[in-house]
């Protein structure tokens, strides 16, 4: 297996990229950036010399056949997007990267002709309302799509390409849902607070989660195994699966700071993130299977990364 990996700058990208390497996967890391950092807090620069970058601009479907034919890619990654605030401010934008781009990727691997065999794309919960649409704020695959933001509007579009494409078309995908990703990497979007939270208090800095309430966090290098897992069914039909993980408040997410560094000083917002406070993940059980971290040893992983990347002089906060 050759794999792609779109948006390989970004931080589940930086972690897809750096897990295949590391187990000898053939992996080409495809952006419209040459921007390396996230990569720098993964993997030494020797290991990122043997990394094939490649300038992927996901909304040229030229630009991504070129990339799939001379990579001899067999499955794709596709993480490429832009997040929240960035679709707010430009709507435009946000429309061709994250709806265009999802086409285009897809297009560039039906005319492979069936040489990509597996596919895994980047949905989010944020397809879904508010948490009190559902009943105990959780939701299953039956439940309603009803996105409070242009960004999750176009998540759900992505889902209905993927599915058209597996139907009308035969190629396959498989959609993840994640929620609230965090570790070292996750440095911008709605939902990095708690990451710069952590890195701010192993600083010996205050450290702010800007919304409360109840969510679900996956660390970024189990999302990685996931994604990459999913890139490996070779029948999926496009759908795109809830994610399990920590399902837990902001208020536990600060104690498993402070189990870290008891005299941490933390601030958090008391407004909820418009999106549900649990999952129903026995499809994603089903298909994909993967493992994640509780919340006090995901904690615990990152702020000791972010220890060594401090002293390292890799990373500051801000």
């Amino acid at each position: 297996m050759a794999f792609l990996v779109t948006g390989s700058s970004g931080c589940i990208g930086a972690w897809t990229v750096a897990l295949l390497l590391r187990t000898g996967s053939p992996v080409v890391a495809g952006d419209i950036t040459d921007d390396r950092h996230r990569l720098r807090y993964l993997l030494s620069e020797d290991q990122i010399e043997n990394v094939r970058f490649e300038m992927c601009d996901i909304t040229d479907l030229a630009s991504v056949a070129g990339v799939l034919s001379r990579g001899g890619i067999t499955n794709i990654v596709h993480l490429a997007g832009l997040q929240v605030p960035f679709c707010r401010a430009d709507p435009v934008l946000g429309a061709q990267v994250n709806v265009v781009g999802t086409a285009t990727v897809l297009e560039a691997a039906r005319r492979t002709e069936g040489k990509v065999m597996g596919i895994s794309y980047a949905s989010s919960l944020a397809v879904y309302g508010p948490p009190e649409l559902y009943p105990q704020a959780r939701v299953d695959d039956g439940s309603p799509l009803a996105p409070a933001t242009l960004y999750g509007i176009y998540k759900q579009a992505d889902e209905g390409i993927a599915r058209r494409y597996a139907a009308d078309y035969g190629v396959g995908s498989v959609g993840l849902r994640p929620t609230i990703v965090y570790g070292p990497g996750r440095d911008q979007g709605l939902t990095s607070d708690p990451t710069k939270a952590m890195l701010a208090v192993t600083a010996g800095k205050p450290g702010r989660i800007g919304f409360g309430g109840r969510s679900i966090l996956h660390h970024a290098e189990d999302v990685a195994n996931a994604f990459v897992t999913a890139a490996q069914v070779e029948s999926g039909d496009g759908r795109a699966l809830n994610v399990p993980g920590s399902e837990v408040s902001m208020d536990e997410v600060a104690q498993a700071i402070r189990d870290v560094v008891p005299e941490a000083e933390l601030t958090i917002d008391s407004t909820p993130l418009p999106f549900p406070e649990g999952v129903d993940s026995s499809s994603f059980d089903g298909v994909v299977n993967g493992i994640f971290r509780p919340l006090q040893q995901g904690v615990a992983d990152t702020m000791h990364h972010f220890r060594r990347l401090l002293s390292a002089g890799l990373i500051k906060a801000e």
